[in-house]
């Protein structure tokens, strides 16, 4: 029972019936007080005058009868009276008209007990009134809130800086509400996104498809000899390479997007993650005659999910390897401080322009000035979405002509 009272409904309508039945007790008493003494005063003008008609005929008996009246008579002496009195009908079974001013007196009174009454319960019921016209006020106020969310209106707030459990219901309902939200945003965000994906392989996938077509064409033509065909033929396999690749790495990121994927963070050796990364791009840093050079002696361990950062190193040293001339070299180290670990990923290629650095991270982003055509923009977008669902950071500094330096930030107190 006393949990309930840091309400303030309860507190208030508590407090406010203390108050008045204190009032209410106060100022009957003052009145009964007032009765009484009103009572007392008939009384001794009855006495005054019984006592002055007996005097008026026999002064002879002013000494006797005076102490009687002023100090009191004895049982005996009350008995008589009874006794003497009832003869004539002056007993408690008097009616009392037969005392017009005793019964004025008691008129007096219970008017004044009404009238205290009657101005109590006015009270009451006015408290009364104030005190379930606010919780009307609160509930009309959830009823409204509710009406706006079934209308999609989420923009409606409830507050109260008040205690007690209409403040708890209005923070349940204003957490619910956005709960509701959140929901319905996440899903037009997917509603969005699941357009946006079509049409970004719809588009993406159009001109590989295109010339897939040409070359089945002129492959399926009688004027070409077997030279000629096998050439188409490997052209064709490109092209489907291409398409096998952009629909994989779609995928992954639709997948990193959606929240789909749930990263398998372990306690792996980064080293070892770089190392593998450089490892299945040997034959193309080979064959672009690119050197990759890598500076980790000391063995790092970090919580983190090996196969996917692993493909997010893949195509930044991809990225490099691209935009890098033969001969040039992409150099790859790890910075242990106390606070972070940063694996740094630069080359000395040709170097984005700065028109084009705030933008390369968005997929099928390419540069207004890139002179490679066969390029998607998909690889960036998809490592920076897999660094930063392991907890890391990524930044790219470059400057036309010097090359490009890849930063990937982990902080070390993130929990896993």
């Amino acid at each position: 029972m006393v949990d309930k009272f840091y309400n303030p409904e309860l507190k208030n309508s508590s407090l406010a019936i203390v108050l008045i039945c204190s009032a209410f007790i106060l100022m009957s008493t003052i009145v009964l007080d007032y009765g009484f003494n009103t009572i007392k005063n008939s009384s001794i003008k009855n006495n005054s005058a019984i006592v002055g008609s007996i005097i008026n005929k026999h002064p002879e008996l002013k000494e006797e009868i005076i102490p009687l009246v002023t100090k009191g008579i004895t049982e005996k002496d009350k008995e008589i009276g009874i006794k003497t009195l009832s003869r004539y009908g002056y007993n408690e079974n008097l009616n009392i008209e037969f005392l017009p001013e005793l019964k004025n007196d008691l008129t007096k009174t219970k008017i004044y007990i009404w009238i205290i009454s009657l101005f109590m319960f006015i009270v009451l019921f006015y408290l009364n009134y104030i005190q379930y016209n606010s919780i009307y006020k609160d509930i009309s106020k959830i009823t409204l809130g509710s009406k706006y969310m079934l209308e999609n209106n989420y923009d409606k707030h409830l507050y109260t800086n008040r205690e007690g459990e209409f403040s708890k219901l209005f923070n349940t309902f204003s957490n619910m509400r956005d709960i509701i939200r959140n929901n319905i945003l996440d899903l037009k965000k997917e509603k969005t996104f699941l357009v946006n994906l079509l049409s970004d392989i719809s588009h993406q996938l159009k001109t590989p498809l295109s010339s897939l077509i040409v070359f089945n064409e002129i492959i399926m033509s009688k004027d070409i000899n077997e030279k000629e065909k096998n050439i188409f033929l490997l052209k064709s396999k490109n092209q489907l390479e291409r398409m096998e690749w952009l629909i994989k790495s779609l995928l992954k990121l639709a997948k990193l997007d959606s929240g789909a994927i749930i990263f398998k963070k372990e306690n792996n050796c980064l080293n070892d993650t770089i190392k593998e990364s450089i490892e299945t791009l040997s034959t193309k840093s080979l064959k672009n005659n690119v050197e990759i050079i890598f500076n980790g002696r000391n063995k790092i361990k970090m919580n983190h999910d090996k196969e996917w950062l692993t493909e997010a190193f893949i195509n930044l040293i991809k990225n490099g390897i691209e935009h890098t001339d033969k001969g040039g070299y992409i150099n790859i180290s790890i910075v242990d401080s106390p606070i972070y670990y940063k694996v740094i990923i630069e080359d000395n290629g040709e170097g984005i322009y700065e028109e084009d650095l705030p933008n390369i991270f968005k997929r099928f982003y390419k540069g207004k000035r890139s002179k490679k055509s066969d390029s998607v923009g998909i690889g960036l977008a998809l490592s920076k979405s897999i660094i930063e669902g392991q907890g890391g950071f990524i930044e790219v500094e470059s400057e036309r002509g010097y090359g490009t330096k890849f930063s990937i930030l982990f902080l070390k107190y993130l929990k896993s």
